[in-house]
């Protein structure tokens, strides 16, 4: 699969695993596949390993009728050295997308230079890792939260901004659209600011912080501003997006979430 490309097919439904990692951990990675694919997924989204080879991860996949989407991991994992031994590790089981979901993106405590001058380093260390992984035939990104809106260099550019306007197309977009909502944003605005780098979305709906927020895709928490999901799915599908990768941030040790947002998908066309 080329990852950041556009492509005429209908997007699949995948599913972050961390969406359930509880119950992975209670029933058991190979359960919790079967489990997946009998609600309908088609791909899914790694965030660890469970200790699995990546032959067995790629045997789990195959006898459940998966394939991977994607992988959340740290930047340190396609920094320097580590970036051949992930991605033969990722390429071993069938994926080539590796995505840091902020692990290694924000400011450290011992950075004694400004902040434009840390996003100046990240841009081009990012760019550096996804020049790297491309001699092995993987893809590598960021995956946002609310905090790459909210955060401002000295000029007044978000930190969401500044990375993406300043670092080549081959560094990928997974934009959550549940965070960038959350943060006020439009998510279907910084598709069109940065078209054709999203190979995959965080399809997430809004109300992270409240108690009463049951994460089911299509039921935003009471008094929040929703996805617009009528008004995203053409923009996403223009730019190429190939997977909405379900994460529900709730019901972490059940299918409770997973299995309405799926159907909420489904019934949407995807």
């Amino acid at each position: 699969m080329s990852a950041c490309c556009c492509c005429s097919q209908k997007p699949g439904i995948a599913v972050q695993l961390y969406s359930i990692y509880k119950y992975i951990g209670a029933v058991g990675l190979p359960k919790a596949l079967k489990d997946v694919a009998d609600i309908g997924y088609k791909g899914v989204e790694f965030a660890g390993y469970y200790n699995y080879s990546a032959a067995d991860l790629k045997k789990l996949l195959d006898d459940n009728g998966l394939v991977a989407c994607g992988t959340h991991t740290s930047r340190a994992s396609f920094t320097g050295d580590a970036v051949k031994e992930t991605c033969e590790f990722n390429l071993a089981y069938g994926n080539n997308l590796i995505i840091c979901p902020g692990n290694g993106n924000g400011i450290p405590e011992n950075w004694d230079k400004s902040a434009d001058d840390w996003w100046k380093y990240l841009t081009e260390a990012y760019a550096e890792s996804a020049e790297a992984a491309a001699k092995f035939g993987c893809k590598v990104g960021l995956h946002n939260h609310a905090w790459e809106f909210q955060k401002k260099l000295s000029d007044g550019t978000t930190v969401w901004d500044y990375f993406f306007s300043n670092t080549p197309d081959n560094v990928c977009m997974e934009q959550d659209v549940g965070w960038t909502t959350y943060a006020g944003f439009d998510p279907c605005e910084e598709f069109k600011k940065y078209p054709r780098r999203s190979p995959t979305l965080h399809a997430k709906e809004n109300g992270m912080d409240s108690d009463t927020f049951e994460a089911i895709l299509g039921q935003p928490d009471k008094g929040c501003v929703g996805v617009d999901w009528d008004k995203l799915f053409p923009v996403a599908d223009a730019n190429g997006v190939k997977w909405y990768v379900v994460e529900c941030e709730r019901h972490f040790d059940s299918l409770d979430a997973i299995k309405p947002s799926f159907e909420f998908l489904k019934s949407k066309g995807r």
